[in-house]
């Protein structure tokens, strides 16, 4: 059931049609049918995978719960008879049962993630380069959203050891947390202590009429983003990048830049149509994008992309490292061998590399996925932290405003370039076809009537010129700085549209399906492109 076709359209209306007729207390149960009939469309042995997942994450939750109510109703019994050697004595007996179930569920949920997404690549390399015989597991799925749904359910039971929640003591509820279909497929992470309680109300959520147009807006445009812009630039990106020792380095440079919008467009898109169909359900759903082309640095950047992604990771994996007693010791023994800053920043910086070593890695398992969007990052943030002292020497030297709009506009653009290079790793099947598409840059030459033929033969738009096409390429990546510029200074286009009355909410939402109708990429020659981040 694809995401842009019209039985998930439907899919969607009958969905939200029971779910507002139907008592509040049963709601979360149309939820759970929805999200398993939407997985199933997919991947029907994936469910399985998924609804097991959840149950050992569920089994293991209560396990920790029951101990800390153990220690709970110890302490109330005991309270003015036991010592306080008695006390801590319970309190790490019962404290060390919670971390074994904790880091067993956490093990087991890793390996299966491990089974299905990374054994069978590693197996397959393991025996081309060492010559042997390893099972490749090449009957085994790669069950769709298991990225996503395996990270959140170890946040789960965390939180419940954590004492953030109370272990869910219905197993449903934890299938529907795990398999949730507005987060499955390309997140947002939710968390259970947010999500949960919207979703298993004892009272129903109103759904008024302008919430119900400010949710139809933004699917709309999340559709325009995917159909309209990242399937149309992906025509070239697809072309150049599967074929780049036949072009120019024109159409290098161009197909980088626009692999840049297609990835924006795309993930972004999904976004927005999931988070309008959360409106219609009454769920906020966490934002995944802030304007992130706008930001000045590049740590800046992973604060605005992928959100939650980024926030998972250091609250459950970058802080606990760096608060662990291993990574304290290591910083006192730095301290005391070499220097106090050594012994601040040294065991920062060896968290952050194994932060944005887990980012790659969570990608995907080819090294290009690892070293793109991990060790480069890792790289340009690093770099960005040594060399903060002498930049600032540098632009007091030459008197640079930072406020300056010149200046922000310069870092904004670095920043863009610095990502798109890290993309062509991100897009490439290997490290060797990576840099043989750079090397094209440098020695393809100049060629634009190759560049233009690539939409001439290939558009979906039947019929139309390369030229204009180049030009529809620049007006996408124009509207989307526009779009966000305005975001940025804090106006909601849509609340803009409705409060300006009757006329201009037609005019906004006439003009998204009129660019569905015109520019968008269907047709018997279309082949429909899922999105990007599915493969995560």
């Amino acid at each position: 059931m694809s995401i842009t076709s019209f039985q998930f359209i439907l899919f969607v209306i009958v969905s939200v049609t029971i779910y507002r007729i139907i008592p509040a207390k049963l709601q979360w149960v149309v939820l759970l049918i929805a999200s398993v009939i939407f997985y199933i469309s997919f991947s029907v042995v994936g469910i399985f995978v998924l609804i097991a997942t959840a149950l050992i994450t569920y089994y293991f939750a209560i396990q920790i719960q029951n101990q800390k109510d153990m220690l709970s109703s110890w302490m109330t019994a005991h309270k003015a008879l036991a010592t306080k050697e008695e006390r801590k004595e319970k309190k790490e007996y019962y404290g060390k049962k919670q971390r074994f179930y904790l880091i067993l569920a956490i093990v087991i949920n890793v390996f299966i993630l491990f089974l299905c997404k990374y054994y069978g690549k590693l197996s397959i390399n393991l025996n081309h380069t060492f010559h042997v015989n390893i099972w490749t597991a090449e009957n085994i799925i790669l069950p769709l959203g298991i990225s996503y749904y395996s990270l959140q359910l170890i946040g789960y039971i965390t939180d419940v050891q954590r004492d953030v929640i109370q272990a869910e003591r219905n197993p449903l509820k934890v299938i529907l947390y795990g398999v949730f279909f507005l987060s499955i497929m390309q997140g947002p992470f939710n968390r259970y202590e947010t999500l949960m309680p919207q979703i298993c109300r004892d009272k129903k959520s109103k759904l008024d009429f302008v919430t119900a147009k400010k949710a139809i807006l933004r699917i709309l445009w999340g559709y325009v983003k995917k159909k309209c812009i990242a399937d149309q630039v992906g025509i070239l990106v697809n072309e150049v990048f599967s074929n780049y020792r036949n072009y120019s380095g024109s159409a290098i440079i161009l197909a980088t830049f626009c692999f840049a919008i297609q990835l924006y467009a795309d993930f972004a898109g999904y976004m927005d149509i999931m988070a309008g169909i959360g409106q219609l359900f009454g769920i906020e759903i966490p934002e995944n994008f802030h304007q992130p082309f706008f930001s000045r640095k590049i740590s800046e950047f992973w604060q605005k992309w992928h959100i939650s992604l980024g926030a998972w990771l250091k609250g459950y994996v970058f802080y606990p490292v760096l608060k662990s007693h291993v990574f304290k010791d290591f910083g006192k023994w730095l301290t005391q061998t070499v220097s106090k800053e050594a012994g601040r920043n040294i065991p920062t910086y060896v968290g952050m590399l194994i932060l944005w070593t887990l980012i790659g890695t969570w990608h995907g398992a080819g090294i290009t996925y690892v070293f793109s969007v991990g060790l480069l990052q890792f790289f340009y943030i690093f770099m960005g932290k040594i060399t903060a002292p002498v930049s600032a020497k540098v632009k007091a030297a030459l008197k640079i405003n930072e406020d300056s709009l010149g200046w922000h506009v310069f870092q904004s653009c670095r920043v863009t370039v610095l990502m798109m290079f890290a993309w062509i790793f991100f897009n490439s099947p290997s490290m060797k076809d990576a840099f043989g598409f750079i090397g094209r840059i440098f020695c393809g030459g100049i060629n634009v009537s190759q560049v233009t033929q690539i939409f001439t033969e290939g558009s979906a738009l039947a019929g139309i010129s390369g030229a204009i096409f180049m030009f529809y390429i620049l007006l996408c990546a124009v509207i989307l700085v526009c779009v966000d510029l305005i975001h940025e200074k804090g106006v909601s286009i849509r609340d803009s549209a409705i409060s300006r009355g009757y006329i201009a909410e037609c005019v906004l939402f006439f003009t998204l399906i009129f660019a569905l109708i015109v520019f968008g990429a269907y047709g018997s020659q279309y082949n429909p492109s899922n999105f990007i981040y599915f493969e995560f």
